[in-house]
C-alpha cells in the first residue's frame, strides 16, 4: 500500500466528515408525518408533537409535514396540540432501529373540556414501506413470548439462517463467522473467530434485528448478516423484575445418553433479576441487570477410572474374582478362555498388586523374599488408587455469571451521555468423547467478555444530530485440565493412548491453549434530515486489536521422559520447550482498521432509496515468508540460512588456498548463521488492504397495501484473525508429502456481491406475505487449493491459506406472517435455498491431499445446504395465561460417503443425512401479587424427545449403525474396558433431548 493510497483514503473520510452528515449503525429509528384539518384536509403549521414521557418532539412546517429524529426503539405516545384545536393523543406508536414511523395525524376544532384529548391507537403496519433489504425485526414483547432462553435460539428462528450440527449460524448460505454483531450501535465481533464478545441477557433487550439481506453501507466487516441489538435504558418510571427457573432433561433415550434417566430437578438452575429507574428525576437513569445459571449438560461420562490410573489387562477365574476381588465383578467380561477378563488399576487391591509386583521384578530375584519387599512397597507408593467410582459426570455443563449495567446523564433535552457496561463470565466443558470413561482428564474451558461503552449524543437542532462513540472490549479464552501449568496433578503423557475401540483409562489434556482479544474503538456518526426527502449519513470509525495467542503442549522433564510405568508415579514435573519447538508457540499483534460511509436515504412519495458506499482500510501488523521454500527461522535447511560459506578462514572475501569459500559444503572454519541474523532477512511485512463497498436498496409501494424491493451490494471482510496469523512460528512436521498448512498475515479481504428482490403483501388486516428471491457470490474465501509449496530438497510440501476458496448461493423465502388479534398470532416461513462452493471449510483441499486424493475442482454441495427448511410459531393468549409453540423442519444437510456405487459421481457432500425436526412449547399463568405481577411458566424444548440425525457414519448415513463394528468384530478385541457396541453409540450424533424448565417471574 503505497502513502497516495493512505492519503486519498483518509481524504474519503475527511470530506464524508466535513460535507455530509450521518448517524452510527442504527441504534435509532424516526418518526414523520402529516398534521391536517380534519374538515379541510390541509396542512397545519405549527402543530407541537411530543413523545410523551421524554423529551423529543417536533413542529410541523408550513405544510404540516414534521419529523422526529433519533426515536429509540420502543413503543410511544405521539401528542399533537395546538391553540384552537382539541390536542391528539396517537398510542402504540412502534420505532424500529433505522426505519421510519409514519403517523398522520388529523384535528378537529371541535371544542372539548379543558385537558381533554382525543385518543388514537396507532395500528402497526403489516408493510414496512422503507424496508429495502430483508430484516426480522423482533421486540421486547415478542422475545419473551417465545420459548427461548438466550438470544441465540431467537435468532436461529429467522427466515434463511441455518444452524449447523456444532451450533454454528449460517445465514444464506455462507460460512459461519461472516455475522457482524451489534450493540447499542457499537460493533462487538470478535475479530479472532468471528464469534460475539459477550452475549446479552434477553431480557435487557429492547429490540432484535437481524440484518440478512444486502445491508446498508453503515454497516461493515460482515459478508452474510447483521444481529443488532438495542438494549434497554432507565426512565422516570421504575421497573424490574425477578426470574428463577430449574429443570433437567426427560428422555426416553437413555441407551444413548449416559446418566439420561437419573432426573435432577435442579441441575439446571438460573437466578437472574433486573431494575431500571431514575437516580435524578428527568436527569439521570439507570438499567442494572445479573444472572447466574448452571446448566448441567445431557452428555455424560462415567468415572470409571482416575485420571492417574495406571492399567494392565487381567484374566482370572470367576470364583477367584469374587472372593478377591467383588469390585471387578461389575467391570469385566468372560473372556474366550472361560476366565475373567477386566482392565486392573493398579494400587487398587492390595493381594493383585502383590501379583503385579513379581511378575514385574527381575526374574532373578523374584524368589528373595527382601526384594520383593523393596519392590512391592516401591510399587505401592508410587501408585494410588486410581480405580473410579463409576459416578456419572457431566461433559458438556456450562457455568455462566452475567453483569449489565448501563448509566445515562441527560445534561439537557438535546445533550445525553451515556455509559454502558457488560461482564460475560462462563466456564464450561465441551464433551470430549475418549474421555467418557475418566471424564476428570479432559480440559475444561473459561471465556471471559467484558465491553465498556462511552456515548455522547448531541442534537445540533430538530433535524441534526451526532454520536461520539468510545468503546473498549476483551474477550479472553482459555482451557486446561488444571490451572498452574506446573500442578503436580497431570500425568505422563503416555498414559494417554488408547486401545483400538476403548476409551481412555487414564490420562490427561495436556494442552494449555490461551488467546485474548482487545479491541478500542473511536466513531463518530453525524445525522441530519436535510429535507423531507433526503435524510444524509455519514460517519468515520477507527479499530485498534490487540491479538495475544498462547499455544501449549506441557512436557515431562528430561529424566522422566522415558517412564516405568509399573514401579514409577504416573505424575510428572511439568515443563514448557520454548517456542523454538513444535510444543508452544505465541504472538502479540496489533492490527488496526479505519472505515468510512456516506449514504442517503431518499423517501419519496412512490418510491424509497437507500444508497451508499463504504470504505474500509486495513493494516494487519503481520509477516509473511521471506523465503518459502525454507519455513523455519528456528530449523532452517538451506546452507545459506545455516552457515556462512566463507572459507575455512572465517572470512567473506578472501582468497582460500584449499577452496572451500564458496563450495556449498560446511567447511570447519565457517561461522553459523544464527537465529539474530535470520531474523533481518527471513520475514516481510504483510500489505495493507483498502476497498470500497457500494450499496444500494430500492422500495417501491406499488399499492397501500404492496411494496416490492430490491437491493443489490458489495460485502467486505477481513478473515478471521484466526488464519491471519495461525501458525506464527511457520512450523511443519517431519516426513514427506504434505506436512502442515500455515497462516497468511496477506491475506486479501472475503469478497461478497448480494442481491435480492422481494414483495410485501397485505392481505388482510391482520395477514401479510412476504416471497424473497436472493442470490450470494461469494469470492477470496480464505481456503488452502493453491499449488502446494515445495520445501528445499523436495522431499515434503506444506499448504498456506490463500484466497482461493469460492462459492455461490441462490435461494427463495416465502413468509406468511399473522399479527395478534382474536387472541392468537401466527408466523410461518419457508426457504428454498442451494448452497454450493469449493470448500467448506479453509482446510478442507489440503487435508485432502495430505489424505492423498485430490480436493474438488468444482462447486459441491457446502456442509450446511440445507435447501428445504420451515419455521413456524404459534401464540395464544387469554387474559392472565398463555401458550406459544415454535417448530422447524429442516431436510438433510449433505455428508461424503465412503464409496459410491457410481464411480463417476462426485463424492464430496453427495448424499443427504436424515432430515430433522423440532418443536418447543411454552405456557404461563400470570398472578396479581402486591404491586406487581408474579408469573408461572414452563419451557419444553423438543417437545417429542425427537432424536434427530446431525451427524452419520460416512458407510451408512445413519447416526446409529455402521458397518465398521462388523469390522471391529472380526479382530475380536477383548472388550475388557467398554462393550464393543458402547464404542459405536456415538451421542453427539444426535440432538439434544428433550429438556424441561419451569420458574417464576415478578415483575413491577
Amino acid at each position: 500500500m503505497t502513502r497516495r493510497h493512505i492519503l486519498f483514503a483518509g481524504s474519503i473520510i475527511m470530506i464524508g466528515c466535513l460535507f455530509s452528515s450521518g448517524s452510527r449503525a442504527g441504534t435509532s429509528g424516526k418518526i414523520t408525518g402529516r398534521v391536517s384539518d380534519a374538515e379541510t384536509g390541509l396542512g397545519l403549521p405549527g402543530v407541537n408533537l411530543i413523545l410523551e414521557g421524554t423529551a423529543q418532539g417536533a413542529a410541523s412546517d408550513l405544510t404540516g409535514r414534521y419529523v422526529i429524529l433519533n426515536v429509540r426503539p420502543g413503543i410511544y405516545t405521539l401528542r399533537a396540540t395546538m391553540i384552537g384545536y382539541a390536542a391528539v393523543r396517537v398510542e402504540n406508536v412502534r420505532v424500529s432501529i433505522d426505519l421510519t414511523t409514519e403517523i398522520d395525524i388529523e384535528m378537529s376544532t371541535t371544542v372539548l373540556e379543558s385537558g381533554e384529548a382525543v385518543t388514537v391507537i396507532a395500528e402497526r403496519p403489516l408493510v414496512v414501506r422503507d424496508l429495502t433489504a430483508t430484516t426480522a425485526v423482533i421486540s421486547a414483547e415478542e422475545i419473551a413470548a417465545l420459548p427461548v432462553t438466550e438470544i441465540s435460539d431467537a435468532i436461529a428462528l429467522q427466515a434463511g439462517l441455518v444452524r449447523d450440527a456444532g451450533g454454528g449460524f449460517h445465514v444464506r448460505g455462507g460460512r459461519s463467522g461472516e455475522i457482524s454483531y451489534w450493540i447499542d450501535g457499537v460493533p462487538v465481533t470478535d475479530v479472532y473467530d468471528g464469534g460475539t464478545v459477550v452475549d446479552v441477557n434477553k431480557d435487557m433487550v429492547q429490540e432484535l434485528q437481524v440484518v440478512s439481506g444486502a445491508f446498508n453501507a453503515e454497516y461493515g466487516q460482515a459478508m452474510s448478516g447483521i444481529v443488532n441489538i438495542t438494549t434497554k435504558e432507565g426512565d422516570n418510571q421504575f421497573r424490574g423484575g425477578l426470574t428463577t427457573y430449574f429443570g433437567d432433561y426427560l428422555s426416553g433415550h437413555k441407551d444413548i445418553f449416559l446418566g439420561i434417566d437419573r432426573v435432577n430437578p435442579i441441575d439446571i438452575r438460573n437466578f437472574e433479576g433486573s431494575l431500571q429507574g431514575p437516580l435524578i428525576k428527568d436527569k439521570v437513569f439507570f438499567s442494572l441487570s445479573g444472572r447466574h445459571i448452571y446448566f448441567d449438560g445431557w452428555l455424560h461420562g462415567r468415572r470409571d477410572y482416575y485420571p492417574h490410573a495406571v492399567t494392565t489387562m487381567v484374566e482370572l477365574p470367576g470364583d477367584v474374582v469374587a472372593e478377591q476381588l467383588p469390585e471387578y465383578l461389575d467391570r469385566g467380561r468372560q473372556t474366550n478362555r472361560g476366565l475373567w477378563g477386566f482392565n486392573y488399576v493398579l494400587g487398587s487391591n492390595a493381594w493383585l498388586d502383590s501379583m503385579v509386583t513379581r511378575e514385574a521384578m527381575p526374574q532373578t530375584i523374584r524368589s528373595d523374599p527382601d526384594s520383593f519387599g523393596r519392590y512391592y512397597d516401591r510399587f505401592r507408593t508410587a501408585h494410588q488408587n486410581g480405580l473410579g467410582d463409576r459416578a456419572i459426570r457431566p461433559m458438556n455443563w456450562n457455568r455462566k455469571i452475567y453483569t449489565q449495567g448501563k448509566l445515562v446523564y441527560r445534561i439537557r433535552p438535546s445533550l445525553k451521555l451515556s455509559y454502558h457496561y457488560i461482564l460475560d463470565d462462563v466456564d464450561y466443558s465441551d464433551y470430549w468423547r475418549d474421555y467418557q470413561l475418566n471424564p476428570d482428564g479432559s480440559n475444561k474451558k473459561f471465556r471471559t467478555g467484558q465491553t465498556h461503552i462511552l456515548q455522547w449524543t448531541h442534537a445540533l437542532s430538530a433535524r441534526t444530530f451526532y454520536r461520539a462513540d468510545v468503546s473498549y472490549f476483551t474477550k479472553r479464552y482459555e482451557d486446561y485440565a488444571y490451572s498452574d501449568p506446573y500442578d503436580p496433578r497431570y500425568v505422563h503423557p503416555d498414559l494417554g493412548m488408547q486401545l483400538p475401540y476403548s476409551f481412555k483409562t487414564s490420562g490427561t489434556a495436556n494442552t494449555r491453549f490461551q488467546r485474548e482479544t482487545a479491541t478500542l474503538l473511536a466513531k463518530f456518526d453525524l445525522t441530519s434530515q436535510i429535507t423531507l426527502t433526503h435524510q444524509i449519513k455519514t460517519g468515520i470509525e477507527f479499530r485498534r486489536h490487540r491479538v495475544d495467542y498462547r499455544d501449549v503442549t506441557l512436557r515431562p522433564v528430561a529424566e522422566q521422559t522415558q517412564m516405568d510405568f509399573i514401579f514409577n508415579s504416573p505424575f510428572i514435573q511439568t515443563r514448557i520447550l520454548p517456542d523454538s519447538t513444535i510444543y508452544a508457540s505465541r504472538y502479540t499483534r496489533y492490527p488496526m482498521e479505519l472505515s468510512a460511509f456516506i449514504q442517503d436515504k431518499m423517501e419519496f412519495r412512490n418510491m424509497i432509496v437507500n444508497v451508499g458506499v463504504r470504505m474500509d482500510y486495513f493494516e494487519p501488523d503481520g509477516v509473511i515468508l521471506a523465503d518459502e521454500s525454507d519455513p523455519s527461522i528456528y530449523a532452517p535447511i538451506k546452507p545459506g540460512n545455516r552457515y556462512h560459506d566463507w572459507g575455512s578462514d572465517g572470512i567473506p572475501g578472501t582468497f582460500d588456498p584449499d577452496g572451500t569459500e564458496g563450495n556449498g559444503i560446511w567447511d570447519p572454519g565457517e561461522p553459523a548463521v544464527n537465529l539474530a541474523e535470520r531474523r533481518t532477512y527471513w520475514y516481510k511485512k504483510a500489505s495493507p488492504k483498502l476497498q470500497f463497498s457500494p450499496r444500494l436498496g430500492v422500495s417501491f409501494p406499488i399499492t397501500d397495501r404492496g411494496v416490492i424491493h430490491f437491493s443489490y451490494g458489495h460485502f467486505f471482510q477481513i478473515p478471521r484473525f484466526e488464519r491471519l496469523y495461525q501458525n506464527p512460528d511457520f512450523e511443519l512436521g517431519s516426513g514427506t508429502g504434505n506436512v502442515g498448512v500455515i497462516g497468511n498475515a496477506d491475506l486479501k479481504p472475503e469478497h461478497t456481491v448480494s442481491g435480492e428482490i422481494g414483495l410485501q403483501q397485505q392481505i388482510s388486516d391482520d395477514l401479510s406475505l412476504h416471497v424473497t428471491g436472493y442470490f450470494r457470490d461469494i469470492r477470496n474465501l480464505a481456503g488452502t487449493r493453491a499449488e502446494e509449496i515445495v520445501i528445499f530438497g523436495g522431499a515434503a510440501k506444506y499448504s498456506k491459506f490463500v484466497n482461493s476458496d469460492f462459492g455461490f448461493v441462490k435461494g427463495m423465502i416465502v413468509a406468511l406472517s399473522k399479527r395478534f388479534s382474536n387472541n392468537y398470532s401466527a408466523s410461518l416461513d419457508y426457504t428454498l435455498q442451494v448452497a454450493r462452493g469449493s470448500n467448506s471449510d479453509p482446510e478442507q483441499a489440503r487435508n485432502a491431499l495430505a489424505g492423498g486424493s485430490l480436493p474438488e475442482v468444482q462447486l459441491t454441495p457446502l456442509d450446511w445446504d440445507q435447501k428445504h427448511t420451515i419455521n413456524g410459531s404459534f401464540t395464544y393468549g387469554a387474559g392472565d395465561w398463555g401458550v406459544s409453540l415454535i417448530g422447524q423442519v429442516g431436510s438433510g444437510m449433505p455428508f461424503t460417503p465412503r464409496r459410491s456405487e457410481d464411480i463417476t459421481a462426485l463424492l464430496t457432500n453427495s448424499q443427504l443425512k436424515p432430515m430433522t425436526h423440532n418443536v418447543d412449547l411454552r405456557a404461563y399463568k400470570d398472578f396479581r401479587f402486591g404491586p406487581g405481577r408474579l408469573t408461572w411458566f414452563i419451557r419444553i424444548f423438543n417437545l417429542f424427545d425427537t432424536l434427530n440425525e446431525i451427524n452419520v457414519y460416512n458407510d451408512t448415513g445413519r447416526a446409529g449403525f455402521t458397518t465398521d463394528i462388523n469390522i471391529a468384530q472380526a479382530t475380536r478385541p477383548p472388550e475388557l474396558i467398554n462393550p464393543l457396541t458402547m464404542w459405536f453409540i456415538n451421542p453427539t450424533h444426535y440432538s439434544e433431548p428433550r429438556r424441561i424448565e419451569t420458574g417464576l417471574t415478578y415483575s413491577f
